[in-house]
């Protein structure tokens, strides 16, 4: 529940953004064209006017997609860096658990790896597609593979 809210929040937070974006050419073509007809500038030079404004509000959207590329790409290192390390933690605790085979302490931590795995695996794989950033793991997982603890 808590994670639908935040993806409508942050839904509103990006349509809000957009609108400001949106009001700021506006105005800011509504002054360049009162200060263009105040000095009886028409025609070609116009048009001219009208071309910058489109492309200072196309370099402001290119800088911030640009901006937050970059931000989402350093996650995804951290998130990769972090799948690596608990992989590799994870290995030698898997190693040491082949003694308690059979045990009941065992059977948990093999329980525990297997749940590891599979947050490493479908929560966190170090790649993420852009168009379901914020989609939730599969939750039709057999009993087996809940990652309940």
């Amino acid at each position: 529940m808590r994670q639908d809210r935040l993806k409508v929040h942050h839904a509103e937070l990006g349509a809000f953004k957009s609108f400001v974006v949106g009001i700021c050419v506006f105005s800011l073509g509504s002054v360049l064209a009162g200060w263009l007809n105040q000095h009886n500038v028409h025609g070609w030079l116009a048009l001219i006017d009208n071309i910058l404004t489109g492309i200072v509000a196309g370099l402001v959207a290119l800088s911030y997609e640009r901006l937050r590329h970059r931000d989402i790409e350093k996650k995804l290192q951290t998130i990769r860096m972090m799948n690596h390390h608990v992989r590799n933690a994870l290995q030698i605790v898997s190693a040491f658990s082949a003694n308690l085979d059979g045990t009941e302490q065992g059977m948990r931590v093999h329980d525990a790896v297997r749940r590891i795995e599979w947050a490493l695996r479908e929560v966190l794989p170090g790649k993420i597609d852009l168009s379901d950033a914020a989609a939730l793991p599969n939750s039709k997982m057999s009993a087996n593979n809940s990652p309940a603890l």
